[in-house]
């Protein structure tokens, strides 16, 4: 059957995040077609196109994807918060590609993400080195 990964991050992102980044978070939160979605996705982890759903029984029944932007700072800020099975290693693969584009101080918490057998979940804070 295969164990579960969940994953959460809530973060803002810099306002010079480019839009490219930005299309591929709109990809993955639902606010593109899903032909545009899976072209915007197309190059990256086959996974990425659930990271922000609830796959499993295993991990409390809850996900949310929000990407949402604020006119006052002139940013994006991106909540997520899901499970998938983590073969490749995938989550760790969205906190490395989303870390050059969050607006945070160091070490600043981030997020997390926590294998379904794990007691303590693995934490993500800005500018340190797991």
């Amino acid at each position: 059957m295969g164990m579960y990964t969940e994953i959460y991050v809530n973060v803002d992102l810099k306002q010079e995040t480019p839009d490219e980044v930005i299309h591929v978070l709109k990809a993955m939160c639902g606010k593109l077609e899903e032909s545009e979605a899976d072209e915007a996705l197309i190059e990256f982890p086959d996974r990425w196109h659930r990271l922000f759903s609830d796959c499993s029984y295993y991990t409390p029944r809850t996900h949310c994807k929000f990407l949402e932007y604020d006119e006052i700072p002139k940013q994006w800020s991106l909540l997520g918060k899901g499970d998938i099975k983590n073969y490749s290693q995938e989550v760790e693969a969205f906190f490395e590609w989303i870390l050059p584009w969050v607006d945070a101080y160091s070490g600043q918490f981030i997020g997390y993400s926590r294998y379904e057998e794990a007691m303590k979940p693995q934490l993500y804070f800005y500018g340190e080195e797991e």
